[in-house]
């Protein structure tokens, strides 16, 4: 039987056995890889699916690592799927329910199990091998397995399961056969002539999504209602899979564009949107979805994504041509940078809509303010006549360089807190490299996490907890958190970049982050959960700030635009 187990396209992935990622290289440019963080260069992108996304990482104990593949979740955000063993190279289904893990693997089978579907009372459904190398459906319930076979002598597998229990997947030992199970009724069938089909999810009204494979073996989605067959492909897309469906007749899949780069998607009342991941899987009635993206160092990371809400707002700088806030204070003063009409680059300060220009007399092709205290010091960068970034603190009309704990041709400035203790990095000579570091009382201290090639600064709070975001021996961006003894990585979870650029006292961060084919998003950490920000009405936002009432700042392109302006929200 055709099970499409190493299919070449992501696109139809949820039937894979392996996961081979694309790597994604950083291209670092000194400091001023701070130039993205000016953001007169971040951005162009694609759509974002919303507002908010509340994301968190599914990732089994003693999974092999890029190797997790969730496939459903149900209306309490119980998630299946499957992963390969890392000690043994099996493929096994898990449940996660509750934070907790639990192996779903039938007793019988033979090196190779999947949880692919769960319904809101808990069902799960699946598909496992034995040694005859035949596949064999399951379902799962009350700690009961039940072994499930379309016919004595072909393979088969059940993909989803409604709330009713009714039941979809595929049957044949080639070409492959979808199938329903509506009450006990069975009925297969091919979406075009006879090329493979398959059956990934079915709801409450017996709606049934899924895909076939054509000869040259690219994916084209389907739906099937009572026997009748709709294709479904998203615009301009060269593969679609369907694979989830729920009962308000969301539909949730993976695209191909021409480039060759895939896509998580919905489509909801007719609408397409990609989501922010490059594989989704099924859906839940509340719209929370599963699946995967290539994180860092491009290995595969798993994830579930719940639908979130943020107020955004935002604010255009009188002038200008465009802009972006970098910090907040608690009093909402922000700062930042904009460019204004002669194309001049000036550091500035918004005091509730009253814009005043922070240019160090020292600038020669520009100003960006970085950081702002509740005493409205405010730290950042200005740019020689080489465009090489030298940090200041501004105070009381006052600038200062704050130049690094050696001599450095390249420093930064990037949070302050109301101390007056300042985080920031520096290029240092004896290295070649770049450092993190703290400045308090006139004592640096620098810090350089382990693994890192380059350390940059990000944000600081009242009690000199920093974080600092650095390069890998990989080239890819991630994360760290210091809190006054160690440091941690905090990098957002299903993500191929973590920048963490401002945290509050309560150690909540802001980040950009950068998906594996470079589109930016915002990002914010509150407690142990992560969400994604997009403004809906552009591409490519960016969270830089966030102060003690967790209000953020950062920026956008908006649609149509290439160029960013800034953006305040909660």
């Amino acid at each position: 039987m055709s099970k499409n187990l190493s299919l070449s396209s992501v696109s139809s992935s949820i039937l894979c056995s392996a996961i081979e990622p694309p790597r994604f290289q950083n291209g670092l440019k000194h400091a001023a890889l701070f130039v993205l963080f000016s953001f007169l260069v971040v951005g162009a992108g694609q759509s974002a699916l919303g507002q908010g996304i509340k994301v968190a990482a599914i990732n089994p104990p003693g999974a092999k690592a890029g190797y997790t593949v969730p496939t459903g979740v149900n209306t309490t955000l119980e998630v299946v799927g499957s992963y390969i063993v890392s000690s043994t190279g099996f493929r096994q289904g898990f449940l996660y329910s509750a934070n907790k893990y639990t192996v779903i693997k039938p007793p019988s089978d033979y090196q190779f199990a999947r949880a692919n579907g769960i319904n809101a009372s808990g069902e799960i459904v699946g598909d496992f091998l034995t040694s005859n190398g035949r596949y064999h459906g399951f379902t799962y319930s009350g700690g009961t397995y039940t072994t499930y076979n379309e016919t004595s002598t072909e393979s088969c597998g059940i993909f989803g399961v409604n709330s009713a229990g009714d039941f979809v997947g595929d049957v044949g030992n080639g070409p492959v056969r979808a199938f329903v199970n509506i009450g006990g009724t069975k009925t297969e069938f091919y979406a075009s002539g006879a090329d493979s089909t398959y059956a990934y999810g079915i709801n409450a009204s017996n709606e049934v999504v899924g895909a076939y494979y054509d000869s040259s073996n690219n994916a084209h989605g389907f739906t099937w209602v009572g026997g009748v067959i709709t294709f479904v492909n998203y615009p301009g897309a060269t593969q679609t899979s369907l694979v989830g469906i729920n009962d308000a007749g969301e539909i949730t899949g993976t695209y191909t564009n021409t480039s060759g780069l895939t896509y998580g998607f919905t489509l909801i009342k007719g609408v397409f949107a990609s989501t922010d991941f490059a594989n989704t899987g099924g859906v839940n009635s509340s719209g929370a979805y599963v699946g995967f993206n290539w994180g860092v160092d491009g290995v595969a990371s798993g994830y579930l994504a719940t639908p979130h809400t943020f107020a955004l707002a935002e604010s255009k700088i009188k002038g200008s041509q465009q802009g972006a806030f970098t910090g907040v204070n608690n009093a909402g003063v922000a700062v930042g940078t904009y460019v204004d009409s002669t194309g001049s680059e000036h550091g500035m300060m918004d005091n509730n809509g009253t814009i005043t220009n922070i240019d160090d007399p020292k600038q020669a092709t520009g100003t960006v303010c970085r950081g702002i205290n509740s005493s409205n010091q405010i730290v950042g960068n200005y740019y020689d006549s080489s465009n090489n970034p030298h940090g200041f603190l501004y105070s009381a009309g006052t600038f200062t360089d704050i130049t690094g704990p050696s001599p450095a041709p390249v420093s930064e400035a990037t949070g302050i807190n109301d101390s007056g203790d300042i985080v920031g990095d520096y290029y240092d000579l004896t290295t070649g490299t770049f450092h993190g570091f703290l400045l308090k009382g006139g004592v640096y201290t620098e810090f350089t996490p382990t693994g890192a090639t380059a350390t940059f600064g990000g944000g600081i709070n009242d009690t000199d907890e920093l974080t600092f975001w650095w390069v890998d021996t990989m080239g890819y961006v991630q994360s760290s958190f210091w809190n006054g003894t160690a440091l941690t990585t905090v990098n957002v979870p299903g993500v191929a970049q973590s920048y963490a650029l401002g945290m509050n006292k309560a150690g909540e961060i802001a980040y950009l982050v950068v998906d594996p084919y470079g589109v930016g998003h915002g990002a914010v950490k509150e407690g142990t959960s992560f969400y994604l920000v997009d403004e809906p009405g552009g591409t490519g936002t960016t969270l830089t700030g966030i102060n003690d009432t967790a209000q953020f700042v950062g920026s956008f392109t908006p649609t149509g635009l290439t160029v960013p302006e800034p953006i305040k929200g909660h």
